[in-house]
This record gives C-alpha cells, structure tokens and sequence, in this order.
C-alpha cells in the first residue's frame, strides 16, 4: 500500500481495462487516469486480448497491439500493462482472466474490472458472465445524460450486487458493481483506423509514441 500525498489517503486494489486496443488511445489512457486517480487504485492494469470474441478479428497482430500499449504507458507509473491473455492465447474470456489475476493477488486484495456502459449491457453474452463478481468488482463507466433501459437479467443483477459508493469498492475484494460517469474524449480506434488508411495525420489522437509505432510500421494501410 502506498499514501497518495495530495490526498492523505492510502491507495489500495487493482483495476484492470481490457479491451482489443486496436489502436490503443488517448480516450483509453485518459479513462484510466481519470479512475486511477480518482478512486485511490495502487495501480491499473490494461489487458490487450489475444482474440477478441464479441468484436471483429484486428488486421493487426497481438504482439503489435501489446508493443502499442507498452510504448503508451511507458511514461505513466501507476499504469501498467499485463500481457496474460497475449501469452495464454485463444478466444480471451474474461472470467478465465479474473480467476488468474485472483489467484495471483490472493483472496483479500480489492479487484476492479473496469468497463463500459456499452460493455456492461452485453454481459449477459459473456462467457461465464455470472462468475465474473466472484471475482472481482465491476466499474461502469457511463456517458453523461445516458441512461439505458437494463433487460431484467441486467437489472436484477445489478440491483442485488449495487455498492452504495465507489470507495466500498476498496473495503472488499469482490462483489459489488458500481456506475460512474465520465465524459469520455470523443476518440475512437476505429476513427484511426480509417485516418491512417486515408493517409491522414493521427496526431495528437494518441501518444506520439504510439504514432510513430503505427507510421513506421505501416500499420492499418
């Protein structure tokens, strides 16, 4: 545990992002800021998949998209990369991912699964989706304003399982889900994508590491 000296509070759990990364962003890292500093996280790991199973199959390899995420964070302590599902390759289920990092931090350290609003609402098209509060916590970041209709299975769930605030979140090491907004960059993977098929600059879209990675790998070409 460390002390955050702006604050006087101490920091404590892991957070955890993943996602396909497909480029990695300044909209991805600024969410991950955003949460790592405000809710007093020891530190948040972002998860490149090996094989994405609701999203289509990237035009790019793993290992360039884990190159990507390293090069974004390397300026960055509390963030960190883990290359787990890179390494275990096959489709990357999230509860297989959950159950490893519970049985490497142990039983009583907070665990936080980041994710969105848009993520949340597919839950119940995840594999093994009812085991995933077993094992850790589930942070739902929303869009302001947005308020989407949950189907009962959603509701249900999230109604029996509500923290009360997100520093609850930090006094158990599983179980509870909590909703968060966050105004989000207007950025996307997919908006880079086609920038650099078109041959136009992706500056300032993500770290310039990052872009120059894409540029002299010609990616997304």
């Amino acid at each position: 545990m460390t002390i955050d000296s702006r604050a006087g509070l101490k920091k404590k759990g892991v957070a955890i992002m993943g996602g396909t990364f497909d480029p990695i962003h300044n909209g991805h890292l600024r969410t991950a800021v955003d949460i790592l500093d405000g809710y007093q996280y020891a530190n948040l790991r972002l998860i490149p998949c090996f094989q994405p199973v609701h999203k289509r199959q990237p035009s790019i390899t793993p290992q360039q998209r884990l190159d990507m995420v390293k090069l974004a964070i390397s300026s960055h302590d509390g963030l960190l990369v883990d290359d787990r599902e890179i390494t275990r390759e096959g489709p990357s289920y999230t509860a297989d991912t959950l159950r490893e990092i519970r049985a490497q931090i142990g039983p009583d350290e907070p665990l936080v699964m980041v994710l969105g609003m848009d993520s949340f609402l597919s839950l119940p098209t995840w594999h093994n989706w009812q085991d995933l509060i077993k094992y850790a916590h589930l942070f739902v970041v929303s869009r302001p304003g947005w308020e989407p209709d949950l189907i009962s299975e959603l509701s249900s769930f999230s109604e029996n399982y509500r923290a009360s605030s997100p520093h609850e979140l930090q006094c158990m090491p599983s179980g509870l889900v909590w909703f968060e907004t966050l105004t989000p960059l207007g950025i996307s993977s997919s908006m880079i994508r086609s920038l650099a098929r078109k041959d136009k600059s992706i500056a300032y879209l993500l770290p310039e590491p990052v872009q120059n990675y894409i540029e002299k790998h010609q990616l997304y070409r």
